[in-house]
């Protein structure tokens, strides 16, 4: 039991630790095209949000669009190394948090 408790804090501390959070910023722009969806948050370059061959792909677009709608703020987690202010249209992100507006 105590083995399984450590890969699972190991693999936690993992995954934080080799993410890149870009700034917190609002979506100016959501880009769905044939097989793709790209984002465009406020101070930064066009970015991937996914294919659509990916189950999260949707889920993402939806929270991006339901912050776009409330014009709250969003935090995109890219794989470590990736340049935010960047234009990148391959790297695929980890995870999407919204933030309400204040």
């Amino acid at each position: 039991m105590l083995k399984l408790l450590f890969v699972i804090l190991f693999a936690c501390f993992s995954y934080s630790s080799y993410a890149v959070d870009c700034p917190a910023a609002k979506v100016v722009h959501l880009q769905v095209e044939q097989d793709k969806v790209l984002v465009l948050l406020e101070n930064q370059n066009w970015h991937l949000v996914g294919f659509f061959s990916s189950v999260w792909t949707e889920k993402m677009y939806s929270a991006l669009l339901a912050a776009q709608m409330a014009n709250n703020r969003v935090v995109i987690r890219y794989p470590d190394g990736f340049d935010c202010s960047g234009y990148n249209l391959q790297v695929a992100p980890l995870a999407v948090r919204t933030f309400p507006q204040y």
